[in-house]
């Protein structure tokens, strides 16, 4: 960042959750919970990123 003279190095964590049960519906309006295999998932994600480490977790790349 240099306009504050500072330099600063991005960190990134990526967990990864295997959902077992569903405990309500979600509370957020026009929410909705969406159970997909991650190779599924690969499609339908938002951003290029994402896609990325999805298709790292299923073997693809």
């Amino acid at each position: 960042m240099p306009e504050y003279d500072l330099w600063a190095e991005k960190i990134c964590h990526i967990y990864v959750a295997r959902p077992v049960l569903c405990l309500s519906d979600p509370t957020e309006p026009a929410h909705r919970a969406l159970w997909l295999s991650a190779s599924d998932a690969v499609d339908v994600l938002g951003n290029s990123g994402d896609q990325h480490f999805a298709r790292l977790l299923i073997g693809t790349i």
